[in-house]
């Protein structure tokens, strides 16, 4: 009785053996690659809807000091509740780009231990220069993103601010003195809404780029 539990035990462990050891030969690390291509896209979609957020986020406050009704709280909460809005948007794209940079590292850290492991030289080469190209592609959104980001926040910290002195002073007075600060903010916007468009679209690319799977094609 002992010896067929030993043997049965033995059985089950080299099955869990064998298991884990196919499970990790059917692991490639394109796999990665394509993760870090769905975050890019992911990315992307959480930037575009910010940006429509922002379009959003103006047009109540140019609604409220252009066009102050005779109850200002409608027209405020709206704004406010924009600007918050926009600011949870804003956190959603930096977690975003966050888990893609870290799944960027594990595939480029991968890659780099496959690469070693290439006996062709010519093929070494060729997936040398590849992981250059990748690489240099997507540090260069990684720095756009940084570049948009530092633009973003000055832009947010303004309706931030509005929305603070608003707060307590939602008179008549109160508005017509922010009109001067929402100019600025609209100037401001409009050109971050340009970076952000490029930045969209240059996500979008490189996560197609990436991906083992192409896109569906256009309708």
């Amino acid at each position: 009785m002992k010896t067929s539990k030993l043997t049965l035990l033995a059985s089950n462990l080299a099955l869990t053996v064998a298991v884990a050891v196919l499970a990790g030969c059917a692991s490639h690390n394109y796999d990665k690659g394509s993760a870090t291509a769905a975050g890019l896209k992911e990315s992307a979609d959480k930037i575009s809807a910010a940006d429509g957020q922002l379009d959003a986020t103006l047009a109540s406050l140019n609604n409220l000091v252009e066009n102050p009704q005779a109850d200002l709280r409608p027209q405020y909460k709206q704004f406010s509740d924009n600007v918050d809005d926009l600011a949870s948007l804003a956190k959603n794209v930096d977690d975003s780009v966050t888990a893609m940079r870290k799944n960027g590292k594990e595939f480029f850290d991968q890659w780099s231990k496959e690469l070693a492991g290439i006996q062709n030289e010519d093929i070494r080469n060729r997936s040398a220069a590849r992981q250059k190209e990748v690489s240099d592609a997507l540090m260069g959104v990684k720095r756009s993103y940084a570049e948009t980001e530092t633009a973003f926040k000055p832009c947010m910290s303004d309706l931030r601010d509005i929305q603070k002195y608003l707060g307590t002073d939602l008179t008549p007075a109160g508005v017509a003195s922010m009109k001067d600060v929402a100019a600025k903010a609209n100037a401001t916007g409009a050109t971050l809404k340009e970076s952000v468009g490029k930045l969209t679209a240059d996500f979008k690319s490189l996560g197609v780029a990436m991906s083992a799977v192409a896109p569906a094609p256009a309708k």
